[in-house]
């Protein structure tokens, strides 16, 4: 087994190694800090368009994220990052584990891709140890929604009014007003034409569009039901209707995301490790239950050579319910992120009260989904 290195000595290694690399920066458990500078916390930051992967399938460890297997048609491919090298860091940012701390790599290249969505990687080759700086340029793959806005003609907009358009989710009946993206577009004669660029959506989740047409901090119009997406992997076109709001004077403040139900509270966590189970079926029920597909070539390996190195099955499931993957599938929202987990391991969506203690863990942890998730599954004394 290799031997674990401190964070301060491998910086000095790869300090040591690498004079082409980007200037190098290291972690401490404050957050990010340059060296002998302390900084706050940055807690993830919002998806820009399109979602920033890879397609590697890796393995954490102190010294960096090991790639185990390469996709055929992968960007990393077309990069030359082959099975068996070790990135490093992303845009001068260490990942894997520093410390007891895991900077995970999905975060790190939404966090640091620049504008033309570029990322430099340091990676060290597998086959002969040494680094290089690997540029990445991530195609965008940023969907929208587009089509017009038309009114039935009982009800006008005045001047000073807007038109908001928005992408819902709907995956659950609960939630009223989870909008995942939306734009505001200034009166003007119908019929108005709209766009709304949809972010990284949650895979498995329903989402619909709706319009409404506000003035005076009121909403005037409105297009009835939200009309259903066919998919979110394709731009599509869909046409609203406006028609005049109910007379009843409808705010037009939007409803909190949390999801209402009844009950208080939030109970212990009881998804604990089925002890019936070997530690690889285990882990193979946790990635189909988790991320809603089979684990992928090495994955379930991946997962039991942590085992190996001391890592315990609970931390392991805290590790698949943390990924940056599913945090994906949430739409890197931290509202839907919690709800979810909170489902994933309960069957039952959160109460008011529990979803407000769950946001206030999730803060509590500075956002670090791993520490979060591992505090839920630990057992109340």
């Amino acid at each position: 087994m290799a031997a674990r290195c401190s964070a301060a000595t491998f910086v000095a290694v790869v300090g040591s190694l690498v004079a082409m690399a980007d200037e190098y920066r290291t972690r401490d458990d404050a957050g990010w800090a340059a060296p002998g500078e302390q900084m706050a916390y940055l807690r993830p930051a919002p998806p820009r368009a399109g979602a920033y992967r890879l397609g590697i399938n890796i393995q954490n460890t102190p010294v960096g994220v090991q790639v185990v297997e390469v996709g055929p048609t992968s960007l990393a491919k077309s990069a030359g990052v082959e099975a068996g090298d070790t990135i490093v860091a992303v845009g001068g940012y260490q990942v894997g584990y520093v410390g007891e701390k895991l900077f995970d790599l999905g975060d790190e290249l939404a966090r640091r891709v620049d504008p033309s969505e570029s990322v430099t990687l340091l990676v060290r080759s597998g086959r002969t140890g040494g680094l290089a700086n690997v540029p990445v340029r991530f195609a965008s793959a940023s969907k929208s929604v587009t089509g017009r806005i038309v009114s039935d003609g009982r009800a006008r907009l005045p001047a000073s009014g807007t038109v908001t358009v928005r992408v819902l989710d709907v995956t659950y009946p609960q939630w009223e007003n989870v909008s995942v993206a939306q734009v505001r577009l200034p009166a003007a004669e119908f019929p108005m034409r709209y766009q709304v660029a949809l972010p990284a959506l949650a895979a498995g989740h329903r989402y619909a569009v709706d319009a409404r047409g506000e003035h005076g901090g009121r909403i005037v119009m409105q297009s009835g039901q939200p009309t259903p997406l066919a998919s979110v992997d394709r731009d599509q076109q869909v046409d609203l209707a406006l028609m005049a709001a109910s007379t009843s004077g409808t705010s037009a403040s939007v409803t909190p995301i949390a999801p209402p139900s009844t009950g208080s509270g939030l109970k212990p966590i009881a998804a604990s490790p089925n002890p019936s189970l070997q530690p690889r079926d285990q882990i193979d029920q946790w990635i189909r239950s988790y991320l809603g597909r089979p684990p992928r070539a090495f994955e379930t390996e991946v997962w039991l050579a942590e085992l190996m190195r001391g890592r315990s099955l609970t931390s392991v499931q805290a590790g698949i319910l943390s990924s940056s993957e599913l945090f994906e599938r949430t739409s890197r929202s931290p509202d839907l992120y919690v709800a979810e987990v909170f489902r994933l391991l309960n069957g039952t969506q959160p109460t008011p009260q529990q979803f407000t203690e769950l946001r206030n863990r999730y803060d509590q942890a500075l956002g670090v989904r791993l520490q979060f998730v591992e505090g839920l599954l630990r057992p109340t004394r």
